[in-house]
């Protein structure tokens, strides 16, 4: 199983520093790099909190309706439930860390398949899958849950879901992706 994961839409890197099953189920432990101007959409997850550290260059957080901006060695928590996203403030590449307590494989399994896709060119140009079977999938996986507009969606993703997987979509996916 690859270690570090790119997109290559974005440039970004994930490179998986300790797993859920290496953490004993404790946590997921991740370092990211993120192109300037990158980042994700607003989302929640209600699984699992992420602790996110900058490590190199500044780390920006959307919290709701506030900002917060991170250090080189600063970190924040952010609560099971609580909307959010992360994105570069600056014109640098930089590098953090995120931490999923308890640790969360799906997450992680989520995120190879995600690159990977991205990498076979079956996403659009914002990384989102071009199957709504596939990305209600994932998004059942990754215990990740979207804001705004796509709320709508909401209803609809556990059916969709579960037909992926009736479909031995999420089996294929993990045997591509994340052996």
């Amino acid at each position: 199983m690859q270690r570090t994961i790119v997109n290559p839409l974005y440039r970004d890197t994930v490179t998986f520093l300790e797993t859920a099953s290496e953490a004993d189920h404790q946590y997921s432990l991740m370092e990211l790099t993120l192109m300037p101007g990158g980042g994700n959409p607003p989302h929640y997850h209600t699984a699992f909190a992420e602790k996110f550290t900058a490590v190199d260059g500044t780390l920006g957080l959307q919290l709701r309706d506030r900002k917060v901006f991170l250090r080189p060695g600063e970190d924040y928590l952010v609560p099971a439930g609580t909307v959010h996203n992360f994105f570069n403030p600056g014109k640098t590449e930089i590098r953090f860390h995120v931490k999923f307590k308890p640790g969360h494989e799906g997450m992680e399994n989520t995120l190879r398949i995600a690159y990977g896709l991205a990498t076979d060119g079956l996403t659009d140009s914002r990384g989102l899958p071009r199957s709504i079977l596939v990305a209600a999938l994932i998004l059942e996986m990754s215990n990740s849950y979207p804001t705004g507009a796509m709320t709508v969606l909401r209803p609809l993703l556990p059916f969709l879901a579960r037909r992926a997987r009736k479909k031995g979509i999420e089996q294929m996916l993990i045997n591509k992706y994340c052996k």
